[in-house]
């Protein structure tokens, strides 16, 4: 059987157009973020023009970031119609990222019932948006085997509630042991649940969280292939490319490559982080580089 892959966008994407100078403090970006989320929108694009950049792209499917329209998590109005406009133009969200929405495997049980509770605000929004993922973290404190124990009771609540929602929870490899390739197959195991599952990023192997020194770093390809049989759904992280159109940091083909043998079939989206490009040149790059590998 022939496996689909289908090309999304990623709407962070677009996150410096949406959220401009706003970062540049993060200490500030994340109190006003919780406290005032409209204010973190600085940028010269809406949140929602993310539909538009996606049809000049020649794409028809949005991964989208609670953390580009934070503020509307419950305007249900809102979301209705940003879905509607969507579908009008041919366009679909499939998967719904979180992120500030506390640790899933804190070792406190009310610090993990909090973030499960925050959690099913955005599963909601998620439903109301037409997605059929929503993507989590796998954070919290202890040791690797605590973490693994506290996520997965986490992740098999947040489970039983998507369920009849058609929406699956995915954990992506995001920083801390969730980049362990294995830690995070073995906590994908542990849920034992049909709507669970990876949300892989080409790059984001490194433990210890972001800013960790030295380096910690889990060997990208072994991750890949730790993951390629578990993985719905994922985002191609990009950041230069070399004059043939390669990404000069990821192996591209590689990584496709993993994922087809292992039968993987879904969605895709360019992710442009770089900085020699504009998001949208970036974008646009990242697709062809996705449609040759593909093709």
């Amino acid at each position: 059987m022939e496996n689909k892959i289908e090309l999304g966008l990623s709407q962070w994407a677009f996150h410096r157009a949406i959220l401009g100078d706003s970062r540049d403090n993060y200490d500030k970006y994340l109190a006003t973020l919780q406290n005032d989320p409209e204010k973190v929108l600085r940028g010269s694009m809406a949140n929602r023009d993310i539909v538009e950049q996606a049809l000049q792209l020649d794409v028809k499917v949005v991964d989208l970031v609670n953390l580009l329209f934070f503020s509307r998590v419950s305007d249900v109005q809102w979301l209705r119609s940003w879905k509607q406009d969507a579908e009008q133009q041919g366009v679909r969200f499939a998967c719904l990222m979180c992120d500030e929405l506390g640790h899933l495997a804190a070792s406190s049980v009310k610090e993990r019932q909090k973030s499960i509770e925050l959690h099913k605000q955005w599963l909601t929004a998620a439903a109301e948006l037409g997605c059929s993922q929503l993507r989590v973290n796998a954070y919290g404190d202890g040791s690797y085997l605590q973490q693994l124990r506290h996520c997965s009771e986490s992740l098999k609540v947040l489970c039983d509630s998507a369920a009849s929602m058609g929406i699956s929870i995915v954990v992506e490899n995001h920083g801390h042991p969730s980049s362990n390739g294995a830690w995070l197959a073995m906590l994908i195991e542990s849920v034992e649940r049909d709507n669970t599952g990876v949300y892989i990023d080409f790059d984001n192997f490194f433990m210890g969280g972001w800013h960790h020194s030295p380096k910690r770093l889990y060997d990208r390809y072994q991750g890949m292939e730790d993951l390629a049989n578990i993985t719905v759904g994922g985002s191609a992280k990009s950041y230069a490319f070399d004059q043939s159109g390669n990404e000069t940091t990821v192996d591209f083909a590689r990584c496709v490559s993993i994922l087809t043998e292992a039968g993987f079939s879904g969605v895709l989206s360019a992710e442009y982080e770089g900085d020699l490009h504009s998001e949208y040149d970036g974008s646009a790059k990242t697709l062809a580089l996705l449609n040759k590998v593909l093709n």
